[in-house]
């Protein structure tokens, strides 16, 4: 050892609420995810963030957390904006802002599985793993409950890794999906006229078309492969790679106004 030299020594213990730390890779994590305040408050930003609710930003979300009015997600289903009105963030009020968040909150109680089960932590199950993981199958929380996880190994795209994660995940998450659903959470049927299609954004984003294109029965996919139905582009010309590859196995190219026809016209 060099003489003068200071040596890092890495954590053992959470932080905030002391339990010891497990090493996951390059990443020291924090297990105790019913006891640790931050730990409930990043899970609940996070359902925030994945479901895309507005006017609950991370400073409030922390205020309830703080506050006890919020322990988990689906505490979020039961707030009364009189209260929430009340609660002071900075040494002001939320105010009027309050029903903002619950009426934002609300309008987003029905929501398609894979956003669901995507959006509540499950490690390396994300919104598209978890539609990958329904579009082989298993379209129902129950039908969820009884996979194998080498069945959903055999799923394409999965592997052992990412099964056993779905698998003893959703098992550890069966608790908090549970909770959601009696707080008035809904699960999206899959219905409409896009059911069984396959879509991809390429050059923009658009979480509203999006949504509109998976409530209306049709898959969102990250990238471009054989069997896509369609891929939209600011400019159905477009000359880019994934429009290069998607003409190439004979995917229909199209723009944002044809894809909004697709559903039936972009809300006014």
């Amino acid at each position: 050892m060099l003489p003068n030299r200071e040596y890092f020594q890495p954590p053992t213990e959470c932080p905030c609420c002391k339990a010891p730390l497990v090493r996951e890779g390059e990443y020291l994590v924090c297990k105790n995810e019913e006891g640790c305040e931050a730990q409930a408050t990043g899970a609940v930003k996070r359902w925030v963030k994945k479901i895309g609710v507005l006017h609950v930003g991370d400073t409030l979300i922390e205020a309830l957390v703080d506050s006890g009015l919020v322990v988990d997600a689906a505490d979020l289903y039961t707030l009364d904006p009189d209260v929430v009105a009340d609660l002071e963030i900075g040494g002001r009020k939320v105010g009027a802002t309050a029903a903002k968040a619950v009426n934002n909150l609300n309008a987003k109680k029905t929501l398609p599985l894979h956003v669901i089960v995507g959006s509540v932590g499950i490690p390396m199950i994300g919104r598209t793993m978890a539609k990958i993981i329904v579009d082989a199958g298993y379209d129902s929380l129950s039908k969820m409950l009884k996979a194998k996880i080498v069945d959903i190994a055999a799923i394409p795209g999965v592997g052992q890794t990412k099964a056993e994660s779905f698998v003893l995940g959703f098992m550890a998450k069966t608790g908090l999906i549970a909770k959601m659903l009696a707080n008035g959470v809904q699960v999206q049927q899959v219905t409409g006229p896009l059911v069984g299609q396959s879509f991809c954004m390429t050059g923009f984003r658009d979480g509203a078309l999006s949504d509109a294109i998976e409530r209306a029965g049709g898959t969102m996919k990250s990238g471009v492969s054989k069997g896509l139905t369609a891929l939209i582009c600011l400019d159905r010309n477009s000359t880019s790679e994934k429009a290069k590859k998607a003409r190439d196995y004979g995917t229909t190219v199209i723009d944002v106004a044809g894809a909004w026809a697709l559903v039936g016209g972009k809300p006014v």
